[in-house]
Parts: structure tokens; C-alpha cells; sequence
């Protein structure tokens, strides 16, 4: 099919409302090494009720549903409304990294995520103040707390369906982690401070951020509490170099960010998106959303001996927004140029995008 005919019907069906589609490759994007592979049979019920959340709640009497796949083509094929998802999930302890989070690729329309009974995100917006999320991924840093590693756990799910395919519609629906953090010779990933909005004294090394609000890094804003907002925002958070770091050149890593950034560090600017272009990490023909941000850290911005300041500015055009994936931390020279040949030059267009999903 001739490209441009291809993306011109594709504006038109998205312009009519006609059709639902993911604009880029999340899979891909995300790039999780899984630890667990949750698709195949799930315990499902129709209805709300804030119980069906509880790790000890029986749900013996329930129906089984395959996931991924709507409850529409599964004996629901009428129902809009409300339904719960539950499983039990075996969490064997890694190696490879501290942090694991939980992918899945669309859930039709909003959804909520508890393990062991306890909620660990919420994508879109339930009535009364409705707001769809089916093109958003799910992706949640899980808690160690809350991991009984090595034994059972309980993932449930609470999904609210407003029109045509409702429920855990595609995959992977997977528990991994980022193999590229075992390449961190320091992993910042974790709560940083976030603010909506920029102003230059947010670097300030002294500026008070106590009052702001703390997102997960990485993982996109839009499913921890800022589903409907575009535009700039800041995030903050504060280390102190690890032992062993101090004759080395670092690199400062920060995953893919939609869609522009710019980094200041103990004050200054040190980075920012068009930095990349030219590195074997990307090139002018990507998006800034498909770039792997990774930048030198300038030794003379560095306190070597106490604490660092590090903010980041992220300009987000429109849907997905913030510092996205990981790995989030800094590398040796020697692990940067592994991280490089990973992935130097691996070009995404939307035309290749589009033609993939059609």
C-alpha cells in the first residue's frame, strides 16, 4: 500500500473515530525482559465490588476468560460496565535487577492494579469523571514491599469498559525488567519529585521541592495521576555518587523520553534532546520519542564527595508523556559503549509503524 494513501486513511479513521490503534510499537519500546508471562486463563467477574482486590478474597465460583483478549468475543459480547480480572502469579527473586514492573500492552477502557491486594497504578479515569485509556500501556513499578517473592501473589485487575472492546484486550501481558540496568554501575530508578510546569529556580540545588507530588521513574506520567496532561513539566531527585566512581567518565541515562528533554545537574545545564542527534543512539530522520537519551556527564558538574542534584524538563507534545522507560542511572564508559551497540541507530518510522499493524 503507497504510504502516503496508507497514513491518509489512517488520519481519516482516526479523525471519524472509526478505528482504535496504538501509534507506535510499545513492545518494543518498553523492551522488558520478562520474568513472568501472565497471558492464558484469568478468574473473571462482571460487577464492582472493592473486595474482589483482597489477596484472601475467594473467587472460586468465578468465570475463567483468556488474556489477552476482549470479553466481548468470550460471552460478554453486550456487556459495557464494570469487570474484575484476578490471577495468582509466581515471583521468583533475580539477580539481574532490584527494580520489576508489570507490562501490558492495551486495557479497554480504564483500570486499576492491585497486588496482593494493595493498588500499584491506575490508567484512565472512572466515572463520573469518565476518560478513556485503551491507548495507553500499562506499566507499574512493582514494590519489593509488597512482592512475596519466591511464592504466590495475587494480581488483580479493575477495568471499566464504555464502548466496543472492553477488558485486557492485547499483550504481552508480562512481569519483567530492564536487562540493560544490569549495565548501571549506579540505578537512580525509583520516586523523584514532579512538578507540572517549569521555572529555572526548580534546578536550584537549594530550591525546596518537598511540597510536590513523587512519580515513579521510569514510567509514563499519564498513568500515575496526570492521564490528561501535555506540556512541560519538571522532575527532581537528589544522589550521592557510589564508591568507585570517581576516576571514571560517566554517562548519565535516562531511557526514552517523550518527547523532548533538557537536564540540569547541581544547577546547571548540562544536556538536552538535540544532544543525541548525531550519536550512534540516534539520528535526525527519529522522533525524540524514540530516543534512548545517554549523555556525558561533565566532571566539573559533579559533586564528587556529596550531594547532586539532577532535574529533569520534559516538553510532551501530546499523548504519552515523561521519562518512559529505563534504564534510568549512570554508566562507565565501558558500559555506555555495550549500552551504544545495542542499540546505535535502530530507526522507527511511523510509516514502518503503521505498515506492521496493517
Amino acid at each position: 500500500m503507497n504510504r502516503i494513501f496508507l497514513l491518509t486513511a489512517v488520519l481519516i479513521l482516526l479523525l471519524n473515530g472509526g478505528c482504535r490503534i496504538h501509534m507506535y510499537n510499545s513492545t518494543e519500546r518498553y523492551n522488558l525482559e520478562p520474568i513472568v508471562t501472565l497471558e492464558g486463563d484469568w478468574k473473571f467477574n462482571i460487577g464492582d465490588d472493592p473486595t474482589w482486590a483482597s489477596k484472601s478474597y475467594d473467587d472460586s465460583t468465578w468465570d475463567y476468560i483468556t488474556v489477552p483478549g476482549n470479553w466481548q468475543d468470550q460471552g460478554y459480547h453486550q456487556y459495557l460496565g464494570y469487570a474484575w480480572y484476578r490471577t495468582k502469579v509466581f515471583i521468583p527473586r533475580i539477580d539481574e535487577s532490584d527494580n520489576i514492573y508489570l507490562y501490558i500492552d492495551a486495557i479497554d477502557d480504564v483500570s486499576e492494579v492491585y497486588i496482593n491486594g494493595i493498588l500499584i497504578g491506575q490508567t484512565g479515569n472512572f466515572p463520573p469523571n469518565y476518560k478513556t485509556a485503551y491507548n495507553i500501556p500499562v506499566f507499574y513499578s512493582i514494590p519489593q514491599s509488597l512482592i512475596n517473592y519466591d511464592g504466590e501473589n495475587t494480581l488483580a485487575i479493575r477495568v471499566y469498559n464504555d464502548q466496543m472492546d472492553g477488558g485486557i484486550v492485547s499483550g504481552p501481558v508480562i512481569i519483567g525488567y530492564f536487562e540493560d540496568d544490569m549495565l548501571l554501575d549506579q540505578n537512580l530508578a525509583g520516586k523523584w519529585l514532579f512538578k507540572p510546569g517549569f521555572n529555572r529556580k526548580y534546578t536550584d540545588t537549594d530550591y525546596d521541592a518537598s511540597s510536590w507530588n513523587s512519580l515513579f521513574v521510569p514510567g509514563p506520567w499519564d498513568n500515575q495521576g496526570y492521564l490528561t496532561f501535555d506540556g512541560v513539566a519538571t522532575y527532581r531527585t537528589k544522589f550521592t555518587l557510589a564508591n568507585g566512581l570517581e576516576d571514571e567518565e560517566l554517562y548519565l541515562i535516562l531511557g526514552i523520553i517523550d518527547d523532548k528533554d533538557k537536564v540540569y545537574l547541581n544547577g546547571k545545564l548540562i544536556a538536552k534532546t538535540e544532544d543525541m542527534y548525531g550519536t550512534e543512539l540516534a539520528s535526525n530522520g527519529m522522533g525524540e520519542w524514540q530516543v534512548r537519551r545517554a549523555y556525558k556527564i561533565p566532571a566539573k558538574n559533579l559533586n564528587y564527595s556529596g550531594s547532586n542534584t539532577l532535574v529533569v524538563v520534559v516538553n510532551d507534545d501530546q499523548q504519552i508523556g515523561g521519562i518512559v522507560t529505563g534504564p534510568i542511572g549512570i554508566m562507565t564508559k565501558s558500559n555506555y559503549d555495550e549500552y551504544v551497540s545495542r542499540y546505535k541507530v535502530k530507526k522507527v518510522s511511523i510509516f514502518q509503524i503503521l505498515e506492521e499493524e496493517w
